[in-house]
């Protein structure tokens, strides 16, 4: 008598989870990100032309520095408009302010982003999704005593002080330094805050370098698919789309690597948005997508996304005054 054995596969049913497709340049090249009294001074457009003189050189250097991977790179140009913690002008004043200061340093800016679309835009709250992918490192010897960063609104790059308001004035060990997690030799110890009643400039920069790193695909596709408007601005900046479109270029908003040129000022800004990024959780799917696409281009992703990020911190541009 002949047995006939039936093979069986037991699979557990998931919901199959797919990263959406976003166009990619090699290099997003940030051109700035300037506050309110930097775009509205009296002197605003004689001094938004020496930025981009400043800026000028850098741009060059960039586009010849062959390390993208070919030697025609698709780089694509943006800048960032504070819209979150300023008022400002109207959108038409000032992106025709920005656009005219940087065509006189022979400057073409391909998209120009609001930054409050990085805290959200209609039903998609960018800083809030990125918020809930903080993983904070593990610290040796924490107990638990101080609230985590979802309570508090900080994130720390190691491990702070203790709290000695409790312990004996004259108490040998009442003092403990702060610990960068990841020290070489010595510590360089941050602590960031994430948040109060809003978002920090931090933070936000840390979801700035996400989105154009094509490493958030929100559902919204105006934010990683920046629309090119037709006809007048909207008066209230509320209504214009996250990211705008202003040339004709065929090279995506988002790319494999970003590279931003900024004031010394925002060095800090930056550290810190580092320290965020070190300890976001990115979407295993979507690093995945970047990899397989990368592949056929010969180019080679650092698994490191802190690794895809570049900069250059011009400091001979003075600003109005400080943020």
């Amino acid at each position: 008598m002949t047995v006939a054995l039936h093979r069986m596969d037991y699979r557990e049913r998931t919901t199959q989870h797919v990263a959406p497709s976003v166009g990619l340049s090699h290099v997003s090249l940030e051109l700035g990100h300037l506050y309110m009294e930097d775009l509205m001074a009296r002197e605003g457009e004689s001094r938004l032309a020496d930025y981009f003189v400043s800026v000028s050189p850098w741009v060059k250097t960039i586009e010849s520095m062959g390390r993208w991977g070919t030697n025609t790179p698709r780089i694509s140009t943006c800048f960032l408009i504070d819209d979150y913690f300023s008022r400002l002008d109207e959108p038409a004043v000032i992106i025709k302010k920005v656009l005219d200061a940087a065509a006189k340093s022979g400057l073409s800016i391909d998209y120009i982003a609001r930054e409050s679309s990085c805290a959200e835009f209609g039903e998609t709250r960018l800083a809030q999704r990125v918020f809930d992918q903080i993983v904070p490192e593990p610290l040796p010897g924490a107990n638990g005593n101080r609230p985590t960063v979802k309570e508090s609104g900080w994130l720390a790059n190691g491990r702070r002080s203790p709290d000695t308001a409790s312990a004996p004035a004259m108490g040998a060990d009442a003092w403990e330094s702060p610990k960068q997690t990841a020290a070489n030799r010595h510590s360089v110890f941050m602590d960031v805050q994430i948040r109060d009643d809003l978002w920090s400039c931090s933070f936000l920069a840390s979801v700035w370098q996400l989105l154009r790193l094509g490493l958030l695909r929100p559902d919204e596709k105006q934010l990683t698919k920046p629309v090119k408007l037709d006809g007048d601005y909207p008066r209230d900046w509320s209504e214009l789309p996250p990211v705008i479109k202003l040339t004709d270029t065929r090279n995506p908003f988002c790319a494999y690597r970003s590279f931003s040129i900024l004031p010394t000022r925002f060095m800090e800004v930056e550290m810190a948005a580092r320290t965020v990024l070190h300890q976001v959780r990115v979407d295993p799917l979507i690093l995945e997508d970047l990899d397989s696409r990368a592949l056929p281009e010969r180019i080679e992703l650092p698994p490191n996304i802190l690794d895809r990020i570049d900069y250059a911190f011009i400091n001979d541009w003075t600003p109005a005054s400080s943020h």
